[in-house]
């Protein structure tokens, strides 16, 4: 709709939030993720690191299109995303926790880097991460990491996402449809489940709303402007493009701040 009216009423508990990703985000610590069914509460975990980081900086488009001055956010953003890339070097992709190269995680949240144009991260990114999923897919999915077999149907998309090259693209969504048709439960499709043998193994994770985010696809392109963190782009000829960005992010980037908050502060 283009109507700031929700950012602009909640202002003050939005600023709080980014002040704690600003703080947080490039290392969180140890805490409890839903990652965590299958790794437990792990320590500086690349991928939940990237969910700060690209919230912040989206937080600081928000502001951009306010007519706010946004730049101390995004130039953290920025910062924080170059630091991230040499944290999480590893010998294939990037690292599930920083300082063990041995280790890879899909790092589907650099997902969102592409949906909210947020633009924090090179193309030579998404490239290795393509390497590294066409190198690793299995008969029903993408595992979510080195450590484990197992995968999500909405995360494995949101990894579809990520890369740039159509074939790689498409044989994950071809896993994925397999095990649709030919995966070894009867439940309404699981949220996690094995992605060698096409089971669910962790007991009540089906016929959940997560599992919408198999439709990530269908957003990721919409709107076509590029983020800038220009704090000038509130009027003028620059209205319709911060209004663009405003029906891009402005939902979505209430729904990321929250999320990534409530994983941070352990209260989901």
């Amino acid at each position: 709709t283009g109507n700031a009216a929700i950012v602009s009423e909640n202002a003050d508990l939005y600023k709080t939030w980014a002040d704690y990703l600003k703080a947080n985000a490039l290392i969180p610590g140890t805490q409890s993720t839903t990652d965590g069914i299958m790794s437990g509460a792990p320590s500086n975990d690349t991928n939940l690191a990237l969910k700060g980081i690209i919230a912040l900086k989206a937080y600081a488009d928000i502001l951009s299109t306010l007519g706010q001055d946004g730049s101390t956010y995004s130039d953290t953003a920025k910062s924080y995303a170059s630091q991230w890339q040499s944290m999480a070097e590893a010998n294939a992709g990037f690292a599930a926790n920083y300082g063990d190269s041995g280790s890879w995680s899909i790092c589907y949240n650099l997902f969102a880097d592409k949906w909210l144009k947020t633009g924090l991260f090179p193309e030579s990114v998404f490239q290795k991460m393509g390497s590294l999923y066409a190198s690793n897919i299995n008969k029903y999915g993408l595992p979510l990491g080195s450590r484990t077999t197992l995968t999500s149907p909405h995360w494995m998309i949101f990894a579809a996402g990520v890369t740039s090259d159509i074939t790689t693209r498409n044989l994950i969504i071809s896993a994925a449809q397999d095990y649709i048709q030919n995966g070894k439960d009867d439940m309404p499709w699981p949220s996690i489940y094995d992605s060698i043998g096409g089971n669910a193994t962790v007991a009540g994770v089906y016929n959940r709303p997560a599992v919408g985010g198999v439709y990530a696809l269908l957003v990721k392109d919409l709107g076509t402007t590029v983020s800038t963190g220009d704090s000038n782009s509130g009027g003028g000829s620059n209205g319709s493009n911060s209004r663009m960005i405003l029906q891009s992010t402005n939902l979505t980037v209430i729904y990321i701040l929250s999320f990534i908050l409530s994983t941070l502060l352990c209260l989901a």
